[in-house]
């Protein structure tokens, strides 16, 4: 296994100027290139905990999500990694099931292995729990205003979403949700509402409570809004794609056409695979756009120091509409 020494030998240069370079500090041009050459040629691998020692910190981000298992949270997971590495950072993922007492924990261990930073969707209240010298980004709900917060626009993404099932001849819609709402759901059930209230567009919203079987609650929900064999309803705009699909199969069971009698919209928009053909017309939110600016902020709270001092304003990332075989 190569060392620093057989680096600085390979590149004839001090090992000093090795150690910079692997280090982050700067060396001339000419040095690196050199250097570069040399760690390729030997496949030289540094010691990434001697160098978390002096720099008193080590190479790894924390990300803690609700879960991984749906396309939306899992293409996320791929993009943070990607957007990491570009950094040479690695990434640990905690997968907190929207339980409290489970980021607790997951921030306790980031504070005892001095990781570079974090970055959460977390529907908890864990400002207090945060170190004050570990960096951190925020993703759909806000932490404190003292860590950078990035969301989708969700209430556009509402808004496009009633705009697009009256543009296939809908009338009556229906927003479809799940309890207890978080915030980025709220603001796609307010732009939907919003468009519907200025447009004068008949509109209900209907909440699932339960967690794991939700058709069943749809299920029931379609039975009581059937009048002669047909649904109440003729488009439906549900919170994710996850429930959006829920939904179309419960309309199926009853016999109800998807997009001939109702129309269907869900809301995040990822493919399972690359070239898959849309199914389902979805808003799609930018998982690569919001894994670049979550690691560029979290680079910059890592150089700057990162002291609270500093209140940051949201960024809001723009959403786009993908048409499906379940819109007309």
């Amino acid at each position: 296994m190569a060392t620093m020494d057989d680096v600085s030998k390979e590149a004839h240069v001090s090992r000093g100027t090795v150690s910079n370079y692997i280090n982050g500090k700067p060396v001339k041009a000419d040095n690196v290139e050199k250097i570069k050459k040399a760690i390729e040629k030997l496949d030289y691998v540094p010691n990434a905990s001697a160098q978390s020692l002096k720099r008193n910190r080590s190479d790894y981000v924390v990300f803690i999500i609700p879960r991984v298992n749906t396309p939306f949270f899992s293409q996320l997971t791929n993009d943070i990694q990607l957007a990491l590495r570009e950094m040479n950072l690695k990434m640990i993922l905690c997968v907190s099931e929207s339980e409290a007492q489970k980021e607790m924990i997951y921030i306790q261990m980031a504070k005892s292995q001095k990781v570079a930073g974090i970055i959460t969707i977390s529907y908890s209240d864990i400002e207090d729990l945060v170190p004050a010298d570990i960096p951190l980004v925020a993703l759909e709900k806000q932490v404190s205003n003292f860590f950078p917060l990035i969301i989708s626009d969700n209430f556009r993404g509402g808004q496009i979403a009633a705009q697009k099932l009256v543009e296939g001849n809908s009338s009556k819609l229906l927003y479809i949700a799940q309890k207890p709402e978080y915030e980025a759901g709220a603001n796609r059930r307010k732009g939907f509402v919003d468009y519907c209230e200025r447009n004068q567009i008949s509109y209900q919203t209907f909440f699932s409570k339960n967690k794991k079987m939700p058709q069943q609650d749809f299920q029931e929900f379609i039975e009581e809004n059937l009048e002669n064999q047909h649904f109440k309803y003729d488009g439906v705009f549900c919170e994710t794609d996850e429930f959006a699909f829920s939904f179309w199969g419960a309309l199926k069971e009853q016999g109800i056409k998807v997009p001939q009698d109702v129309q269907v919209i869900g809301f995040d928009g990822i493919r399972v695979f690359p070239r898959q053909e849309p199914i389902l017309a979805s808003i799609k939110q930018p998982t690569n756009l919001i894994a670049k600016f979550a690691v560029e902020y979290l680079m910059n709270l890592i150089d700057s120091g990162h002291e609270r001092n500093e209140e940051f304003e949201p960024l809001v990332l723009p959403v786009s509409y993908i048409p499906g075989k379940s819109v007309r």
